[in-house]
Protein backbone atom coordinates (compact mmCIF):
# COMPACT_ATOMS: atom_id res chain seq x y z
CA UNK A 1 0.00 0.00 0.00
CA UNK A 2 1.35 3.64 -0.78
CA UNK A 3 1.57 5.84 1.65
CA UNK A 4 1.39 9.66 1.33
CA UNK A 5 3.28 12.46 2.64
CA UNK A 6 1.71 13.50 5.92
CA UNK A 7 2.87 16.62 8.11
CA UNK A 8 1.17 18.01 11.14
CA UNK A 9 -0.82 20.99 10.52
CA UNK A 10 -2.96 19.32 13.31
CA UNK A 11 -5.57 22.35 14.57
CA UNK A 12 -4.77 24.45 11.99
CA UNK A 13 -7.11 26.40 9.25
CA UNK A 14 -6.80 26.59 5.66
CA UNK A 15 -8.32 28.99 3.19
CA UNK A 16 -8.21 27.00 -0.43
CA UNK A 17 -9.09 29.27 -3.35
CA UNK A 18 -10.42 27.24 -6.18
CA UNK A 19 -10.28 24.46 -4.14
CA UNK A 20 -13.37 22.62 -5.11
CA UNK A 21 -11.33 20.86 -8.49
CA UNK A 22 -8.01 19.77 -10.00
CA UNK A 23 -5.30 21.17 -8.54
CA UNK A 24 -7.32 23.10 -5.52
CA UNK A 25 -9.65 20.11 -4.84
CA UNK A 26 -6.18 17.83 -4.72
CA UNK A 27 -4.39 20.04 -1.86
CA UNK A 28 -7.82 20.65 -0.30
CA UNK A 29 -7.97 17.07 0.51
CA UNK A 30 -4.09 16.84 1.54
CA UNK A 31 -4.11 19.38 3.92
CA UNK A 32 -7.74 17.81 4.91
CA UNK A 33 -5.51 14.55 5.50
CA UNK A 34 -2.51 15.99 7.95
CA UNK A 35 -5.23 17.44 10.46
CA UNK A 36 -5.90 21.09 9.06
CA UNK A 37 -9.71 22.38 8.62
CA UNK A 38 -10.08 23.23 4.98
CA UNK A 39 -12.24 26.38 3.73
CA UNK A 40 -12.93 25.01 0.09
CA UNK A 41 -13.71 28.33 -1.99
CA UNK A 42 -15.39 28.22 -4.78
CA UNK A 43 -16.96 30.39 -7.63
CA UNK A 44 -19.36 28.32 -9.57
CA UNK A 45 -18.43 25.03 -9.62
CA UNK A 46 -21.07 24.05 -6.60
CA UNK A 47 -21.82 20.09 -7.24
CA UNK A 48 -17.65 19.59 -7.23
CA UNK A 49 -16.86 21.56 -4.10
CA UNK A 50 -19.50 20.19 -1.60
CA UNK A 51 -17.95 16.67 -3.54
CA UNK A 52 -14.37 17.91 -1.76
CA UNK A 53 -16.20 18.31 1.71
CA UNK A 54 -18.18 14.91 1.43
CA UNK A 55 -15.02 13.19 0.66
CA UNK A 56 -12.67 14.93 3.45
CA UNK A 57 -15.38 14.32 5.76
CA UNK A 58 -15.73 10.86 5.04
CA UNK A 59 -12.16 10.39 5.74
CA UNK A 60 -12.86 11.86 9.19
CA UNK A 61 -11.25 15.55 8.64
CA UNK A 62 -13.02 18.65 8.69
CA UNK A 63 -14.17 21.29 5.59
CA UNK A 64 -16.31 23.34 4.25
CA UNK A 65 -17.67 24.66 0.80
CA UNK A 66 -17.90 28.66 0.68
CA UNK A 67 -18.59 30.07 -2.46
CA UNK A 68 -17.06 33.66 -2.97
CA UNK A 69 -16.12 35.52 -6.34
CA UNK A 70 -11.92 36.16 -5.16
CA UNK A 71 -11.91 38.83 -8.30
CA UNK A 72 -14.27 40.97 -5.62
CA UNK A 73 -12.60 42.46 -2.77
CA UNK A 74 -16.21 42.91 -0.86
CA UNK A 75 -16.26 38.93 -1.07
CA UNK A 76 -12.46 37.97 -0.48
CA UNK A 77 -12.93 40.10 2.59
CA UNK A 78 -16.32 37.62 3.65
CA UNK A 79 -14.83 34.87 2.60
CA UNK A 80 -12.20 35.20 4.87
CA UNK A 81 -13.96 36.46 8.18
CA UNK A 82 -16.06 33.51 7.52
CA UNK A 83 -12.96 31.62 7.93
CA UNK A 84 -12.07 32.95 10.62
CA UNK A 85 -15.27 33.26 12.69
CA UNK A 86 -16.04 29.73 11.48
CA UNK A 87 -12.79 27.67 13.18
CA UNK A 88 -11.02 30.39 15.13
CA UNK A 89 -8.26 31.73 13.02
CA UNK A 90 -6.73 31.56 9.60
CA UNK A 91 -3.24 29.46 9.49
CA UNK A 92 -2.90 29.17 5.95
CA UNK A 93 -4.02 30.52 2.41
CA UNK A 94 -3.81 28.52 -0.82
CA UNK A 95 -4.08 30.94 -3.12
CA UNK A 96 -5.17 28.48 -6.02
CA UNK A 97 -7.80 30.38 -8.72
CA UNK A 98 -6.74 31.14 -11.87
CA UNK A 99 -6.25 29.99 -15.29
CA UNK A 100 -6.10 30.74 -19.12
CA UNK A 101 -9.18 33.31 -20.21
CA UNK A 102 -8.27 33.64 -23.86
CA UNK A 103 -6.98 32.08 -26.46
CA UNK A 104 -5.84 34.30 -29.72
CA UNK A 105 -3.33 36.05 -30.63
CA UNK A 106 -2.25 39.90 -29.52
CA UNK A 107 -3.97 41.78 -32.40
CA UNK A 108 -6.94 40.09 -31.80
CA UNK A 109 -7.09 40.48 -27.71
CA UNK A 110 -9.49 42.51 -26.03
CA UNK A 111 -8.53 45.27 -23.33
CA UNK A 112 -11.51 43.54 -21.58
CA UNK A 113 -10.31 40.24 -22.00
CA UNK A 114 -6.68 40.98 -21.14
CA UNK A 115 -8.24 42.80 -17.68
CA UNK A 116 -9.94 39.59 -16.84
CA UNK A 117 -7.07 37.51 -17.33
CA UNK A 118 -5.24 39.81 -15.05
CA UNK A 119 -7.95 40.15 -12.35
CA UNK A 120 -8.63 36.37 -12.56
CA UNK A 121 -5.04 34.98 -11.90
CA UNK A 122 -3.39 38.24 -10.24
CA UNK A 123 -5.39 40.68 -8.72
CA UNK A 124 -7.59 37.50 -6.97
CA UNK A 125 -4.31 36.51 -5.13
CA UNK A 126 -3.37 40.36 -4.02
CA UNK A 127 -6.59 40.33 -2.56
CA UNK A 128 -6.97 37.10 -0.78
CA UNK A 129 -3.20 37.97 0.69
CA UNK A 130 -4.34 41.20 1.45
CA UNK A 131 -7.26 40.15 3.75
CA UNK A 132 -5.88 36.92 4.84
CA UNK A 133 -2.46 38.24 6.29
CA UNK A 134 -3.47 39.85 8.98
CA UNK A 135 -4.89 36.97 10.27
CA UNK A 136 -2.20 34.75 9.46
CA UNK A 137 -0.35 33.49 13.28
CA UNK A 138 3.46 35.29 13.63
CA UNK A 139 6.11 32.93 13.92
CA UNK A 140 3.89 29.86 11.60
CA UNK A 141 1.73 31.48 9.26
CA UNK A 142 1.74 30.32 5.82
CA UNK A 143 1.00 31.83 2.30
CA UNK A 144 0.92 29.87 -0.86
CA UNK A 145 -0.16 29.86 -4.25
CA UNK A 146 -0.52 28.15 -7.95
CA UNK A 147 2.12 29.82 -10.18
CA UNK A 148 3.12 28.07 -13.39
CA UNK A 149 5.75 26.71 -15.96
CA UNK A 150 4.40 29.77 -18.35
CA UNK A 151 5.72 32.15 -15.71
CA UNK A 152 9.31 31.07 -16.96
CA UNK A 153 8.82 29.63 -20.45
CA UNK A 154 6.42 31.54 -22.06
CA UNK A 155 3.44 29.50 -22.42
CA UNK A 156 1.99 28.60 -25.52
CA UNK A 157 0.39 30.55 -28.77
CA UNK A 158 -2.42 32.66 -27.27
CA UNK A 159 -2.23 32.60 -23.93
CA UNK A 160 -0.52 36.14 -23.18
CA UNK A 161 -2.03 37.48 -20.27
CA UNK A 162 -2.46 34.20 -18.40
CA UNK A 163 1.43 34.33 -18.81
CA UNK A 164 1.97 37.78 -18.06
CA UNK A 165 0.01 37.41 -14.51
CA UNK A 166 2.03 34.43 -13.48
CA UNK A 167 4.96 36.31 -14.17
CA UNK A 168 3.95 38.76 -11.93
CA UNK A 169 2.84 36.28 -9.64
CA UNK A 170 6.03 34.32 -8.99
CA UNK A 171 7.99 38.55 -8.66
CA UNK A 172 4.92 39.01 -5.89
CA UNK A 173 5.88 35.75 -4.12
CA UNK A 174 9.29 36.81 -3.69
CA UNK A 175 8.08 41.07 -2.73
CA UNK A 176 5.71 39.56 0.13
CA UNK A 177 8.16 37.29 1.10
CA UNK A 178 10.16 40.30 2.13
CA UNK A 179 7.30 42.12 3.68
CA UNK A 180 6.20 39.43 5.60
CA UNK A 181 9.07 37.75 6.63
CA UNK A 182 9.68 39.99 10.34
CA UNK A 183 6.37 38.53 11.41
CA UNK A 184 7.91 35.12 10.61
CA UNK A 185 5.16 34.23 7.56
CA UNK A 186 6.64 32.55 4.52
CA UNK A 187 5.48 32.81 1.07
CA UNK A 188 5.84 30.57 -1.70
CA UNK A 189 4.18 29.23 -4.97
CA UNK A 190 3.81 25.80 -6.75
CA UNK A 191 4.59 26.14 -10.53
CA UNK A 192 2.79 22.87 -12.05
CA UNK A 193 4.16 22.19 -15.49
CA UNK A 194 1.51 19.87 -17.92
CA UNK A 195 -1.39 18.59 -15.27
CA UNK A 196 -4.01 16.81 -16.61
CA UNK A 197 -6.93 19.30 -15.30
CA UNK A 198 -10.28 20.19 -17.08
CA UNK A 199 -8.72 23.36 -18.50
CA UNK A 200 -6.22 21.22 -20.91
CA UNK A 201 -9.25 18.49 -21.64
CA UNK A 202 -11.33 21.63 -22.64
CA UNK A 203 -8.72 23.86 -24.62
CA UNK A 204 -5.84 21.84 -25.52
CA UNK A 205 -6.46 19.40 -28.42
CA UNK A 206 -5.19 15.86 -27.89
CA UNK A 207 -2.62 16.17 -30.37
CA UNK A 208 -1.10 19.06 -28.95
CA UNK A 209 -1.04 17.48 -25.31
CA UNK A 210 0.85 14.32 -26.56
CA UNK A 211 3.52 16.83 -28.47
CA UNK A 212 3.63 18.01 -24.80
CA UNK A 213 4.24 14.89 -22.95
CA UNK A 214 6.97 14.15 -25.60
CA UNK A 215 9.10 16.79 -24.24
CA UNK A 216 8.75 15.65 -20.65
CA UNK A 217 11.83 13.46 -19.29
CA UNK A 218 9.67 11.71 -17.19
CA UNK A 219 7.59 10.42 -20.08
CA UNK A 220 4.02 11.48 -18.40
CA UNK A 221 1.46 14.11 -18.02
CA UNK A 222 0.95 15.25 -14.34
CA UNK A 223 -1.88 14.60 -11.95
CA UNK A 224 -3.61 17.19 -9.88
CA UNK A 225 -2.20 14.71 -6.95
CA UNK A 226 1.48 15.31 -7.82
CA UNK A 227 1.06 18.69 -6.62
CA UNK A 228 0.33 17.61 -3.02
CA UNK A 229 3.39 16.98 -1.58
CA UNK A 230 4.70 20.50 -2.80
CA UNK A 231 2.18 22.39 -1.02
CA UNK A 232 2.14 20.32 2.32
CA UNK A 233 5.90 20.71 2.33
CA UNK A 234 5.77 24.55 2.31
CA UNK A 235 2.92 24.73 4.57
CA UNK A 236 4.79 22.38 7.62
CA UNK A 237 6.94 23.49 10.26
CA UNK A 238 9.95 21.86 7.88
CA UNK A 239 9.50 24.74 5.76
CA UNK A 240 9.75 27.63 8.17
CA UNK A 241 13.31 28.74 6.57
CA UNK A 242 12.07 28.37 3.08
CA UNK A 243 10.51 31.35 1.62
CA UNK A 244 10.33 33.48 -2.03
CA UNK A 245 10.47 30.32 -3.46
CA UNK A 246 8.98 28.99 -6.71
CA UNK A 247 8.68 25.10 -6.33
CA UNK A 248 8.65 23.57 -9.99
CA UNK A 249 6.38 20.29 -10.43
CA UNK A 250 6.84 19.72 -14.13
CA UNK A 251 8.47 16.39 -14.37
CA UNK A 252 11.78 17.58 -15.92
CA UNK A 253 9.76 19.53 -18.52
CA UNK A 254 11.60 23.28 -17.65
CA UNK A 255 15.27 22.78 -15.28
CA UNK A 256 15.72 26.53 -14.05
Amino acid sequence: MTRRLTVDLEGRTALVTGGGTGIGRAISVGLARCGARVVVNYSRSTAEAEATVDEIAAQGGQALALRADVTDEDQVRQAVATAVGTYGGLDILMANAGGPTESCSTEDLSSRDWDAGLNLNCKSVFLCVKHAAPHLPDGRGRILMTSSISARSGGGPGTITYTAAKGALNNLVRGWAKEYAPRGITVNAVAPGVVRTRIHQQRTPPEVYRGLIQRIPLGRDGRPEDCVGAALFLASEDASYITGQILEVNGGMLMP
